[in-house]
């Protein structure tokens, strides 16, 4: 296929050639990366380090074409001048796969807290929606109906996302979502880029800085591009700066506002929100059909019933059923993003908040839904990133947390003490005990055998990953869930009786063993006489070990095969049977039930 000047033609119209030498060369590749040059390929001149001995190396390992921004002297090969590079690249990868996007419904998220929760949100509704697997290129795995790969960078370069979006095409997958960051339009990886459905989650200071973006101004602006960009625009009521948003989302063919029924007027509005064992159900009533469904997210945090809107005005905007949406996100949890590990008395919660916004979001939940409980926190901030986000991380664990290792974060060229010390000043007018630890294997292990039994630790910032950048190095890292795991089972074995205290009586000393095969199921039921069932499980069941949540749903310390009992039970006198599972019962469900369903014991 003979390329060269169809792609002229394509870098004319958007107005960024300035020269084209090349005619009637036949383009087999196209790459910017000399080590990796193949027979055929045109060579991008691309980077701040770019040295023309690259160009040299490409022209000896066959690049029969280059693009540049500067004509260079010393190479004969024909040329493609642009005035911008990096636009042209995007362009020149979107022409190169023959526009793989215009093959699917491409969704595109962006906000600085949120984005990687939707994105994976996003994704599950859509495979229920169209019932059918669909594509996903988020901050930490790309899968396009294929191998699924695993990623470092938020958004990938241009020539790497065109490559994935035609492998979406080649597996004929309907739907793609994907994770786009504000880098992603400060350096062009998406110009030119058209989005079916863009969502606009939040936007706060938080990568305001030299290496990042100059003001909150170029901030505002390269987010707002994605709903620029966009057939539908899609808008969290509660973010800040909402009217400029706003007036940037009328560039799209339609808007859609989703939030809090108390933030304001909304198309997509939550209501009647209902905490459950884990995450929450919710009502959401839809502004044009007039409907109220009510759907559930296993995820705590009410931020994440705001990222579950998006979704769900997706899904609905692409014909849903209601039903199947909420089916898709009842289960979904987030790897990294909201992960939960129990053990030894303790909850450990593995998030991956990394600013201010998320750190106070995520921290504020947790003293919502877990009242009076001890709160520690393992966070570090990322080197080479904004004072503004130092700053915010700081504050809110110093406010929120009870204690706080600060510790290292992909510190890359910086020396992680120098970043946990400037955290600590951040947080020093907040009530947190502050623990400087840049040692973060040591600092997770310190947090958990020191963490009181019955209280939350959080483990923020790293998610999942393996790996700590080090001096522009990506570096081994047992990562924060393997360690959790290894901690948690190293504090089960040395515990070997329990003791369950109540305004200084003793209820109950049990072993470890005991313990542990007692709290080895529990059974959850919601019902539509929450008082009557009391009365069948005690009298009829000979249940006596439950705890009925203020909500009207029942924890049951029974094994799985009670399940059947309940429910036939439950049927024959009538009482509706809204919901039945089994799981594993939590210490702290053991010690209610002990307390007779006191909650505020």
């Amino acid at each position: 296929m003979k390329h060269t000047n169809s792609l002229e033609s394509v870098l004319h119209a958007a107005g960024l050639l300035r020269s084209g030498t090349g005619r009637d060369i036949e383009i087999l590749g196209l790459n910017n990366d000399s080590r990796t040059v193949s027979p055929g390929d045109l060579f991008i001149c691309k980077g701040y380090g770019f040295k023309p001995e690259y160009l040299l190396k490409a022209r000896e390992a066959g690049a029969v074409c280059y693009m540049a921004e500067e004509q260079q002297a010393d190479c004969p090969l024909p040329s493609l001048i642009v005035s911008d590079v990096r636009k042209a690249q995007s362009l020149a990868a979107q022409w190169f796969y023959d526009r793989p996007s215009d093959a699917f419904t491409l969704v595109g998220i962006t906000g600085t807290k949120g984005k990687t929760t939707t994105t994976y949100m996003t994704h599950a509704v859509m495979d229920a929606v169209a019932g059918t697997k669909t594509g996903l290129l988020s901050g930490m795995e790309h899968d396009m109906g294929g191998q699924v790969t695993y990623t470092h960078l938020t958004t990938p370069e241009s020539l790497e996302m065109q490559q994935l979006f035609a492998e979406a095409r080649k597996h004929k997958l309907p739907v793609v979502t994907a994770e786009i960051s504000s880098q992603a339009y400060q350096v062009h990886r998406t110009y030119g880029q058209h989005f079916r459905y863009g969502i606009f989650l939040d936007i706060g200071p938080d990568h305001i800085s030299p290496h990042e973006h100059p003001t909150m101004e170029d901030y505002l602006r390269c987010k707002e591009a994605l709903l620029e960009n966009s057939d539908v625009a899609i808008i969290v009521r509660s973010t800040d700066y909402f009217d400029h948003v706003l007036a940037a989302a009328k560039k799209a063919d339609r808007t859609i506002v989703v939030g809090m029924a108390e933030d304001g007027e909304c198309d997509y509005a939550a209501s009647n929100i209902q905490k459950l064992p884990r995450g929450y159900a919710f009502t959401v009533t839809e502004k044009t059909t007039g409907r109220h469904d009510t759907y559930k997210i296993a995820m705590d945090g009410l931020f994440n019933i705001e990222n579950a809107l998006a979704a769900i005005a997706v899904g609905r905007d692409m014909g849903g059923d209601p039903s199947v949406i909420s089916a898709a996100l009842e289960h979904l949890v987030v790897p990294g993003r909201a992960d939960v590990m129990e053990g030894a008395g303790l909850k450990v919660f593995i998030n991956y908040m990394h600013n201010g916004i998320s750190c106070q979001a995520v921290l504020k939940a947790l003293k919502k839904d877990y009242p009076g409980k001890f709160v520690t926190v393992v966070i570090g901030v990322a080197g080479q990133r904004s004072p503004a986000r130092i700053q915010g991380v700081g504050e809110a664990c110093g406010k929120y947390a009870d204690r706080v290792f600060f510790s290292a974060d992909d510190p890359d060229l910086e020396d992680p003490r120098d970043i946990d010390i400037r955290l600590a000043h951040a947080a020093a007018d907040g009530k947190a005990e502050i623990i400087i630890e840049p040692d973060r294997t040591i600092a997770v292990e310190r947090a958990l055998r020191e963490a009181p039994v019955g209280s939350v630790v959080v483990l923020g910032g790293k998610g999942s990953e393996d790996t700590q950048r080090v001096n522009g190095e990506y570096v081994y890292y047992e990562s924060d869930p393997a360690i959790a795991k290894r901690i948690l089972a190293e504090l089960e074995n040395v515990a070997t009786e329990y003791g369950f205290l109540s305004r200084g009586k003793l209820l109950e000393q049990i072993t470890a063993k005991d313990l542990k095969d007692k709290c080895g199921t529990c059974i959850l039921l919601e019902v539509g006489d929450p008082v009557q069932m009391s009365v069948i499980l005690e009298k009829e069941l000979g249940i006596t070990e439950y705890k009925l949540y203020p909500d009207g749903h029942f924890s049951v310390s029974a094994p799985p095969e009670k399940k059947e009992a309940i429910s036939r039970a439950a049927v024959q006198h009538g009482i509706s049977l809204h919901s039945i599972s089994a799981q594993t019962m939590e210490l702290e469900d053991y010690y209610m039930n002990l307390m007779g369903g006191e909650a505020n014991a």
